[in-house]
């Protein structure tokens, strides 16, 4: 009997640590939008992206959309590539070895918005100065972008 009640608290544990498991991320390429030479690496960064996406190197997925000028807490161009868990390590690397001359904002995906764009964010490059005024702290959900990848948030349990 006490081995099945030690079993089942240390499985209720478990089920407490996967819930607070973070599961998806965003990295957030910055470029300056009126200089060409910065918009033609951004650009061509987010190229071989796709292509190595293609290649089955790994699973992130560039937003379908690039911004040319600000838009929401971000106050200059950039594009936004999702990434769950399961390949984090491998994209983190990636972008280490390749961002060039560009910052990258890394957040996680959580109900918490304003702290993800903040006290839980990391930078590759230098850091800039983003508009969280706009960004609400607390959301009822954690919105699951690509569910039907089955990665991250959406993987079958």
């Amino acid at each position: 009997m006490l081995v099945d009640e030690k079993n089942s608290k240390q499985r209720a544990l478990l089920l407490k640590e996967e819930a607070e498991e973070i599961k998806e991320f965003h990295f957030h390429v910055y470029f300056f939008q009126d200089n060409e030479k910065h918009r033609a690496s951004a650009l061509a960064l987010r190229e071989k992206i796709s292509e190595l996406i293609e290649k089955g190197f790994f699973h992130p997925v560039p937003y379908a959309k690039v911004n040319y000028a600000p838009l929401g807490p971000h106050l200059i161009g950039s594009y936004e590539v999702w990434c769950p868990k399961e390949h984090f390590s491998r994209v983190y690397s990636w972008f280490l070895l390749h961002r060039g001359i560009h910052s990258i904002l890394i957040h996680p995906l959580t109900k918490s918005e304003f702290l993800d764009h903040s006290d839980r964010a990391v930078w590759m490059g230098d850091s800039v100065p983003l508009d969280l005024s706009i960004l609400p702290d607390e959301l009822d959900h954690i919105p699951l972008q690509y569910p039907e990848l089955e990665l991250g948030y959406s993987a079958p349990q």
